[in-house]
């Protein structure tokens, strides 16, 4: 039975289109792990929680809470400076009187932490205010959840004993759902106690094994598996070898299901485990010996194990369940007679649970049918990181244990199936049926219309670049951008003298330049008043707090001030630049996710280009038409580099409009010179030298898709040539990412991104 098992497994594992289909789901994995994870506007990179995690390493728990309620005072305070300036940046006296009134509810707080948000010395951890609000805040919140488990024990207890002690829960009352569920909540954290609570931020561990694509990619390779152990031997007819076969039909089977049994488990392991170590290496982990409830997301477990333990049980439970669901799947495809059906039957049940576990309420009398189906069962977090209890008439179920049955039920019935149609043996082929096929190609005498054919639908490069372009421009697209209160004050001023400067945009400036004198003179009266003792120290900084929230905008207008004094001199017009600045990549993140994501499409889909005529052996088919082969390979190139080119629009148009939807793109009809940035410019229009960067991306790129289809010329086969591609154009940018300077003077970026080098205010 073991030497079969082996068998069974050689012949799939050992195959190399199984192989690779396997790495390419575990790349797949990685890659959305990371990109999903990439920081945003106002979302903290992975970076940020390892500086914290190795901050608070090698810290007791009272250290901890001292270290986090700090960050949330310190961030607290800026906050508060932040909203006072917002008010003060409001046109009006109501702008006034609202800072005012916040000043005097929260006294010497703006005087507190002004010149800290002048200096931006609180930013520990990320780059921006908003970033770092919503980190310490996440933090705090799971540090506050773990520092108080000991009373959420307790209060548990004490709503049953008061439960227990009051008269009214007499008769019906005392039999409800709601009055049992707090007597069996009771008894399930009777046993636990905050003794071995030591908080560690949940990003990591939370982010590994409540992972949804993992899931995906599970149920994917469980598809495969399948595919490969019962659909391919129906195809071929081997059931009708293997039963006539020394061990017959009863170790066949059994063989089958337990190297199903296998896989399923090496690949919860090796997703989850690829899992894990990505967030080891990218934000580290803390004492994985700690109690599970040290997680602020498992908090309201009621199991007594350790974080490692917990990991280890949820990842043997997905197993599991994949090996029910695989053992259905064996049963759907023994019974089936055509591979439509087969497959078809997998989908469907998944679709079903998909749609029942996003549908229902959890909160629902029928949240029953959410949890206990594949895909609540596979969100083991539920189950094992809470305390959750069903309602079966008036009693409360543990929905662990409900999971448990539920995985045995789904086992049984797959593994009873499978044997039984298997023994029964009605349908060891599929049927052969023929049907009527559509397909977009005619044919035709374009030989560039064929190539693209070739390339773009039968070697699916289309569906990559899509999928790619998606990838990017949703990023793009989803990007949020925030401006602070000073950026709010500089565009509204810089949309009011947008244009030439007139007399009355010339008192404007002049203006705001006498006010700004005006507050800083004040300053210097009162820093002579308390020299000279005529008032003290705290009367003085609370008067210079008025003129504090005047002068926090004083480099922003010291920007208006630069195109003031330059068209005075030489001319021009005044122009709103922040949103230049974003789109040629002087502020904000840059290009190198969205380069990055866009040459991995290039690679994945033109590896190949050149090299499948080699693998189909149609070269010297080709070689002696009219054509030949040296217009064959014209003409794919052509198609590589313009797919390349059109890709490399997506990110930019979606990029272009998001940020004009926060900061207008005014002046198009301006000259580029106008742009404080861009006084270099050649002399064109802003909208003649908004198509540089566009184009000067879409060329790289068609440059880096004409180089993959060189080598995948060279090379005559696509493995090699992927090869070659990734590690000429992509590890130099993984490198970059990784935080190796040098990598940028081997990659494309330089070329790519040529416009943030222009400098900006």
């Amino acid at each position: 039975m073991i030497r079969l098992t082996v068998v069974e497994l050689e012949k799939i594992w050992g195959k190399k289109q199984f192989f690779l289909s396997c790495l390419l789901l575990l790349a797949l994995e990685l890659f959305l792990m990371w990109y999903t994870n990439l920081p945003g506007e106002d979302r903290a990179g992975l970076s940020a929680y390892k500086a914290f995690q190795r901050e608070i390493s090698d810290m007791t728990e009272q250290e901890k809470g001292i270290l986090i309620t700090g960050m949330k005072e310190t961030i607290d305070g800026i906050s508060f400076v932040q909203e006072i300036l917002t008010f003060q940046g409001m046109s009006g006296e109501m702008g006034d009187t609202l800072a005012l009134q916040a000043m005097e509810s929260a006294p010497g707080v703006f005087e507190a932490y002004y010149e800290q948000y002048q200096s931006g010395d609180y930013l520990k951890l990320t780059d921006s205010l908003w970033k770092e609000q919503r980190l310490i805040e996440e933090l705090y919140e799971e540090w506050e959840k773990s520092a108080d488990y000991g009373e959420y024990l307790q209060s548990i207890q004490e709503a049953a004993q008061r439960l227990g002690g009051i008269g009214i829960f007499g008769g019906a009352d005392r039999d409800s759902f709601s009055a049992r569920n707090i007597q069996k909540s009771a008894g399930d954290y009777a046993g636990l106690s905050d003794d071995g609570i030591r908080w560690m931020p949940g990003r990591a561990v939370t982010g590994a094994m409540e992972n949804a694509w993992t899931d995906i990619f599970l149920l994917l390779s469980v598809f495969f598996f399948v595919g490969c152990l019962i659909v391919e031997e129906k195809e071929k007819g081997l059931f009708y070898i293997t039963r006539s076969t020394r061990y017959g039909i009863g170790k066949s089977i059994a063989a089958k299901l337990a190297a199903l049994l296998i896989h399923c488990g090496v690949m919860a392991a090796l997703l989850y485990g690829a899992n894990l170590l990505f967030f080891g290496l990218t934000v580290g982990y803390g004492d994985f010996g700690a109690a599970v409830q040290s997680v602020a997301a498992w908090r309201e477990s009621c199991l007594s194990v350790s974080i490692g333990e917990y990991i280890v049980l949820s990842v043997v439970t997905k197993g599991l369940a994949l090996f029910g669901f695989g053992a259905v799947m064996a049963a759907f495809c023994i019974g089936a007679d055509t591979v439509f059906r087969s497959y078809g039957a997998g989908i469907c049940f998944c679709g079903v649970s998909y749609v029942l576990y996003t549908v229902i309420p959890g909160a629902s009398r029928w949240n029953m049918l959410k949890y206990l189906n594949l895909m609540g069962i596979l969100k083991t977090e539920h189950f094992y990181g809470a305390c959750l209890n069903f309602d079966v008439f008036g009693y409360p179920v543990s929905c662990m244990s409900s999971t448990w049955m539920a995985i045995a039920v789904l086992t049984a019935a797959g593994v009873s199936v499978s044997v039984f149609l298997y023994v029964k043996g009605e349908k060891y082929v599929l049927r052969d049926r023929k049907r009527r096929t559509f397909s977009l190609f005619r044919p035709h005498s374009c030989l560039l219309r064929h190539e693209c054919y070739k390339i773009m639908i039968a070697n699916r490069a289309a569906l990559v670049l899509l999928a790619f372009g998606f990838l990017a421009g949703y990023r793009e697209w989803e990007h949020s951008y925030h401006p602070s209160v000073q950026e709010s004050y500089y565009q509204d001023i810089m949309l009011r003298l947008e244009g030439e400067l007139t007399e009355e945009k010339e008192r404007l400036i002049l203006s705001e330049q006498a006010r700004y004198q005006e507050a800083f003179d004040r300053v210097s009266q009162i820093d002579r008043m308390v020299s000279d003792g005529e008032i003290s120290e705290r009367a003085g900084e609370e008067q210079k707090a008025e003129c504090y929230t005047v002068t926090a905008f004083y480099p922003s207008f010291l920007r208006v001030w630069e195109q003031y004094r330059r068209i005075c001199e030489s001319g021009g017009h005044f122009v709103y630049d922040t949103g230049y600045l974003f789109l040629f990549g002087i502020r904000g993140e840059g290009f190198l996710a969205d380069l990055l994501l866009l040459v991995c499409g290039i690679v994945l889909a033109f590896g190949n280009a050149a090299a499948m005529e080699d693998t189909a052996g149609t070269w010297n088919l080709l070689g002696s038409t009219r054509k030949g082969k040296r217009k064959v390979l014209l003409c794919k190139g052509a198609i590589c580099g313009a797919g390349a080119a059109l890709l490399s629009l997506v990110p930019f148009v979606c990029r272009t409009v998001r940020v004009d939807m926060v900061f207008p793109l005014r002046g198009l009809s301006f000259r580029a010179t106008d742009i404080p940035c861009c006084r270099e410019a050649p002399p064109l229009p802003v909208w003649g030298f908004l198509l540089l960067p566009a184009l000067s991306q879409a060329a790289v790129l068609a440059g880096a898709a004409l180089a993959v289809f060189g080598l995948s010329a060279w090379r005559r086969e696509p493995y090699g040539a992927y090869f070659l591609a990734a590690l000429l154009l992509v590890v130099p940018l993984v490198l970059m990412f990784l935080g190796f300077p040098g990598a940028e003077y081997i990659s494309l970026y330089p070329l790519y991104s040529w416009t943030a080098g222009m400098g900006g205010p």
